[in-house]
C-alpha cells in the first residue's frame, strides 16, 4: 500500500488533479497534508487551501500536519517523523507546491528512506499572469517581481555519507553503451554481446546479472519483462547520468573506451 504526502500552498486544485492521476497507478491507503502554520498571509492562504483539499480527500481521512515551510529544521522534523511512522511502505512526497528550501529538505529526507519517492505535478499552462512581453506592462511587472530584499542565505545540510551511483568503469561502460543504443537492451545477453564479452560464459553472465541488479537497486536501470526476455532499460536518472558521461571530453573519452578491444580495458 502507498502513502502520499502533500504540502498545500497556492495550488490545491493542481495537487488534487495530480493525486487523482496518481491513485490510478498506486493503491493509496493514507494521505498526509502539510500546511503553513505561520501567522502571516502565506499561512492564511495555506490554511484556507488545506481545508478545501482535506474536504475533497475526505474519503482518505487525511492527516493534517502543521509546518514552517521556510524552516529546514521544521520540514525535516515533520517529514522524518512521517517517514518513520510509515516505514516499510512506499511513501510518495509531492513537491508541487513546496518553496525551494522545503523541496530541498524533502529531498534530503527522501534519501534516508528506501521507500520514499518524490513527484511533482506539472501545470498545463504557465505564466498566464505575466503581461505580453511586447507591452510596457511587461517591464513594470518584471521589475516589480525583482524587488525583493534578501533576509539571509541557507545551506541545505545532507547526510555525510553520500550515495555512490557508479562504482567502477564497468557500470559507466554499461550506461554509456545503453545511451548509444537508444536506452534499451532487449536482454542481459544482448548487453553482454554489445560489450564484446561471451554471454555463454557462466562467470560473465553471473557478473553482469549482479551488475545490472546493483544498478537497478540504485535507480539507474530498470528490468522490464518483454515476452520471454527481460529488457534492460535506462531510467530517467540513468539516462541523465549517461548523457553527462557522453558529453564533451568525457564523452569522447568514453566513446574511445567503448571502441577499444575488451582485453585492453582495465576492468
Amino acid at each position: 500500500m502507498v502513502v502520499t504526502v502533500h504540502y498545500v500552498g497556492f495550488h490545491p486544485s493542481l495537487i488534487f488533479q495530480g493525486f487523482e492521476q496518481l491513485r490510478l497507478k498506486y493503491p493509496v491507503e493514507k494521505v498526509y497534508l502539510l500546511y503553513d502554520g505561520k501567522q502571516d498571509k502565506y499561512g492564511a492562504v495555506s490554511r484556507r487551501n488545506v481545508a478545501r483539499l482535506a474536504e475533497a480527500l475526505s474519503f482518505f481521512r487525511p492527516v493534517l500536519v502543521k509546518v514552517n515551510p521556510l524552516s529546514y529544521r521544521s520540514v525535516v522534523s515533520r517529514l522524518y517523523a512521517i517517514m518513520k511512522r510509515e516505514e516499510g511502505r512506499e511513501v510518495l512526497v509531492d513537491l508541487t507546491d513546496m518553496p525551494p528550501i522545503m523541496a530541498s529538505a524533502a529531498t534530503v529526507v527522501a534519501m534516508m528512506f528506501p521507500g520514499a519517492r518524490l513527484y511533482g505535478v506539472q501545470a498545463e499552462q504557465r505564466g498566464e499572469f505575466i503581461p505580453d512581453p511586447e507591452t510596457p506592462e511587461f517591464e513594470d511587472f518584471v521589475e516589480g517581481k525583482d524587488s525583493l530584499s534578501a533576509a539571509g542565505t541557507y545551506v541545505v545540510e545532507a547526510p555525510g555519507e553520500r550515495v555512490s551511483l557508479l562504482e567502477g568503469e564497468r557500470e559507466e561502460r554499461v550506461l554509456v553503451l545503453l545511451h548509444e543504443k537508444k536506452g534499451r537492451a532487449k536482454s542481459i545477453t544482448q548487453l553482454i554481446e554489445w560489450l564484446g564479452e561471451n554471454p555463454r560464459d557462466p562467470v560473465v553472465k553471473a557478473t553482469y546479472s549482479r551488475l545490472v541488479a546493483s544498478m537497478e537497486k540504485k535507480g539507474l536501470v530498470r528490468r522490464m519483462r518483454e515476452g520471454r526476455s527481460r529488457a534492460v532499460v535506462l531510467t530517467d536518472l540513468g539516462a541523465a547520468v549517461a548523457e553527462a558521461l557522453a558529453r564533451g571530453e568525457v564523452g569522447r573519452a568514453y566513446t574511445r573506451l567503448l571502441r577499444r578491444p575488451l582485453a585492453a580495458v582495465n576492468l
